[in-house]
């Protein structure tokens, strides 16, 4: 084996590893990971032998870099690509009034049924919905058991879901002529 192949298989077995959970964390992916850390050493293994390099593992992390560079490019063109061609009547971004009225409204009654509950049960539906409280954390912090917060949340689910039910149903019963 050559000098220049006894160098990229050294490397290899020294940097492919790290060099790959490079490439992973910049692309979010492990599957083009492992393609653009092979692509990565052949590139370097294609280059002259006698090319002057002076640290190679800081080249071949360059080398990963612009792959990565070029696949994210090449990623956002095909996402433009297949978006299609815009129409001449692109939708208005912002919702329309009646959207805005429909969402309110829907807030307000959601607000209502969160504030109907229990407050014991309101107190661990908001920690974990708003808070974004883990099962854990909340019967820590309350002194109870997380299988007592998963039961308080069940609970808070049925009543809410039964509290607008019951709210939609009186509303649609009183538009009635």
């Amino acid at each position: 084996m050559s000098s220049w192949n006894t160098q990229i298989a050294r490397l290899f077995a020294e940097q492919k590893n790290a060099l790959q959970a490079f490439v992973a964390r910049r692309t979010g992916s492990a599957q083009v990971a492992a393609d653009l850390t092979q692509k990565s050493f052949l590139r370097l293994a294609r280059l002259p032998p006698d090319k002057q390099i002076d640290n190679l593992p800081a080249f071949l992390f360059t080398i990963a870099s612009n792959l990565v560079r070029d696949h994210q490019r090449q990623m956002i063109r095909r996402e433009r690509l297949d978006g299609g061609e815009p129409s001449d009547e692109l939708p208005c971004a912002s919702p329309g009034a009646d959207e805005q009225l429909a969402a309110q409204q829907e807030q307000a009654l959601m607000h209502d049924a969160i504030q109907a509950l229990p407050e014991a049960t309101r107190h661990i539906f908001l920690l974990y919905h708003v808070d974004e409280c883990t099962y854990r954390e909340i019967g820590a912090r309350l002194n109870v058991t997380p299988r007592s917060v998963e039961y308080q949340l069940r609970r808070a689910l049925i009543e809410c879901r039964a509290y607008i039910q019951a709210r939609l149903a009186s509303d649609a019963g009183g538009k009635r002529p």
